[in-house]
């Protein structure tokens, strides 16, 4: 039941963020039109950065956001959690998925990009896509699976931890889906009314 209940508080905590950017970044994604601090390209962490993140610009404003959802990650260990290679592995794997979870759900969320538009002619970006999806999400998911994968072969329990979650992100992000899809009717906010 913790898990069911830590799956969908995450869950709620990557949804506010989105909105949280679509507010912050409107129709413009990745801070394309905010004022934050761009360091030159030809510094080596952000060549690293930007190889590292599928050929995207290094800004404040995501280093920020990164680091704020990282420290909240490790909030438990302030409050008391003991600090054990295995939680730990599992804080790190779960954010791995929380940050593809967060980011697709920008675009679930976010008026400006229906999701039939949710590709790589109209989200620039992203510029390396796995058939319909960003590389990004691939590689954020594969290596939430890498990083529990070694502690799995001696305790198979956490790969079942690992799975269950996916299914659980995944469920939820389907529901969401659908109720903005047709309940919410958000990828028609912007058409023109008759």
């Amino acid at each position: 039941m913790n898990l069911v209940l830590t799956n969908i508080y995450l869950f709620v905590m990557a949804s506010v963020l989105a909105v949280l950017e679509i507010q912050i970044e409107g129709e413009h994604g990745w801070a394309k039109n905010l004022p934050a601090w761009r360091p030159h390209s030809s510094k080596w962490y952000v060549r690293l950065y930007s190889k590292i993140m599928g050929g995207k610009e290094l800004t404040g404003y995501h280093i920020s956001m990164f680091t704020l959802v990282l420290l909240i990650f490790h909030l438990p260990y302030v409050f008391g959690l003991t600090f054990t290679p295995e939680h730990w592995v599992k804080t790190l794997s779960l954010f791995f998925m929380f940050v593809v979870l967060w980011d697709f759900l920008w675009f679930v969320l976010n008026p400006y990009y229906p999701l039939k538009q949710f590709n790589k002619e109209h989200i620039l970006w992203h510029n390396k896509w796995l058939w319909k999806a960003p590389v990004d999400y691939c590689s954020g998911i594969l290596a939430s699976l890498l990083i529990i994968l070694p502690v799995s072969l001696f305790d198979l329990s956490f790969f079942h931890w690992w799975l269950i979650n996916i299914i659980l992100f995944g469920s939820q992000t389907i529901l969401v889906t659908l109720f903005t899809l047709y309940i919410l009717h958000i990828d028609k906010w912007h058409e023109v009314k008759k």
